[in-house]
């Protein structure tokens, strides 16, 4: 990236005086209600006690955003499944530390998936398990009458996905899935300036989440690979039977992410997040055509998941969005960069916004004049409002309330709250405004990503996967986000079984 930090500092500011909230009008909105992203996203305080929710999966995903990031106030965890003992041992501390040893040890464990389904204690089920058995959890939970959260990836296939869009509707549950992007104050403040035209027509979106994976540990001398993790102890109890839930192995169980027939790769992990931002920035346009290309460029190893891979999208009106995710460098981390007409706003890491002006000829004499005049009603130095701010932020404590991004906010407000700022990526708001729907179906409100977008996020993150294993150029068609149609990007898969037994019927929604 060719900006030094000293001018990211700089520009950042720029955006601070565009924002529709500063920290002070956040907190006056925010005191009559214990949600902060109610502020921002439509809901309000919840009526009747908390929705009660089962969570199946409890690794890195359930545990650290399912649950640490859970509101308890909207959503109560009643019961949890896992196969794995280490997760097991693992979302049962989770539980301690979110409720308190007593509450948190009578969150019930099911040693059997169907028997958490049949509890009539759970409104909703929480999906936090490897990507290629959400469609058959989510699924199985829709018919048992279940709502159903579910963390992206949507599903491993796109016939798989319309089939869990079809499920809801036809249950008439909700479907809510885990991009929270849609969720991000951070996102929803940079989206409202695009759509004010801060930065003119966006022409060209540079997305990226390069991370280094291939480290070399200096004492063992291994590659650390947080996709290849140690085996636990305690999970080879279950070596000898991961082959009854499908699994080829225990590696396979605890490394799904590396092969074909149990993850989805960088795009899928990573790089739908990003294309789910870029559709948000372009107002969910859905694009023309993507071009691929990637590889196993590092790793010697099993692996069947490229370590590199880019591609890039054409859109309807000229647009270009281009993604790289790499696991050999982690140089710019990971965000996006938005270019238009009259400037550029650079997103990164879901916690810092900074906004780049084009050149404006009279603006220096402009600025000039204005730094003269402050300079003389307060005796200071001329730049003395243009000093750095450093701004230190701490992850939320599991349960607490989350606050409205720092980055996002004016200098003096920033610096005034420094010490305290938590930064929400979006976990706890789209589990609250989720819980909201359901106890509050009068509304008529929908989860900002509900299962026809998920959909939408899907069939551009496996579309390209085709294009970059194929090295070529893909057209989108518009029967790819039809939950009812056929027709999909991607390979349909070998057993069609769960796709046939969710039929295409009458759309009906109703909440209860």
């Amino acid at each position: 990236m060719a900006v030094s930090r000293e001018r990211f500092e700089r520009e950042k500011r720029n955006l601070s005086r565009l924002l529709s909230f500063n920290r002070r009008d956040f907190m006056r909105a925010s005191v009559a209600v214990p949600a902060m992203g109610a502020v921002y996203f439509g809901y309000r305080e919840l009526k009747g006690s908390p929705v009660r929710a089962g969570i199946v999966g409890t690794g890195n995903e359930g545990c650290q955003a399912m649950i640490d990031q859970s509101p308890p106030g909207y959503l109560e965890y009643v019961a949890y499944h896992d196969i794995r003992p280490s997760q097991i041992a693992r979302g049962r501390r989770a539980f301690q530390t979110l409720y308190g040893q007593t509450a948190g040890n009578k969150v019930k464990f099911y040693d059997k998936y169907s028997e958490m389904l049949a509890d009539p204690n759970i409104e909703v089920i929480v999906i936090a398990t490897p990507l290629w058995t959400h469609a058959k959890l989510a699924v199985e939970a829709l018919k048992a009458g279940k709502h159903v959260f579910c963390e992206k990836l949507m599903a491993h296939n796109i016939t798989d996905a319309k089939a869990m869009v079809r499920a809801a509707d036809n249950a008439g549950k909700l479907l809510g899935i885990g991009h929270q992007r849609h969720y991000s104050t951070l996102y929803a403040d940079a989206v409202k300036n695009i759509d004010q035209g801060v930065i003119g027509e966006v022409k060209y979106i540079r997305a990226f989440w390069h991370r280094n994976n291939a480290l070399t540990d200096p004492v063992t001398g291994e590659i650390r690979d947080s996709w290849k993790p140690a085996i636990p102890a305690d999970d080879e109890a279950i070596r000898s039977v991961v082959k009854e839930y499908g699994y080829d192995s225990l590696e396979q169980l605890i490394r799904w992410r590396l092969y074909d027939r149990t993850g989805g790769g960088l795009m899928a992990e990573l790089g739908s997040h990003q294309l789910d931002a870029c559709s948000i920035f372009l107002g969910h346009v859905h694009p023309v055509s993507v071009s691929g290309m990637g590889g196993i460029n590092f790793y010697k190893d099993d692996r069947e998941a490229y370590d590199h891979v880019y591609c890039t999208f054409e859109f309807p009106s000229g647009q270009v969005v281009t993604y790289s995710s790499i696991n050999t460098n982690q140089l710019e981390g990971y965000g996006e960069v938005v270019m238009g007409t009259r400037g550029t706003m650079m997103v990164l890491n879901e916690r810092d916004v900074s906004l780049y002006t084009e050149l404006d000829p009279k603006k220096r004499e402009r600025d000039q004049a204005k730094a003269a005049a402050e300079a003389g009603k307060s005796g200071g130095e001329p730049d003395a409002t243009n000093k750095q701010i450093k701004e230190t932020v701490k992850l939320p404590k599991p349960g607490e309330a989350t606050m409205y991004s720092a980055a996002s906010l004016g200098a003096a407000a920033a610096a005034a709250a420094k010490s305290s700022e938590v930064v929400s990526r979006g976990y706890k708001e789209e589990l609250e405004h989720f819980a909201y729907c359901i106890r509050h179906p009068g509304e008529g409100q929908k989860p900002r990503c509900d299962g026809r977008v998920g959909l939408a996020d899907a069939v551009m993150a496996l579309a390209a996967n085709v294009a970059i294993k194929g090295n070529t150029r893909i057209e989108f068609k518009d029967s790819w986000y039809d939950p009812a149609s056929p027709d999909v990007p991607d390979p349909v898969p070998a057993d069609k079984s769960l796709a046939r037994s969710v039929p295409v019927r009458r759309r009906r929604v109703s909440v209860s």
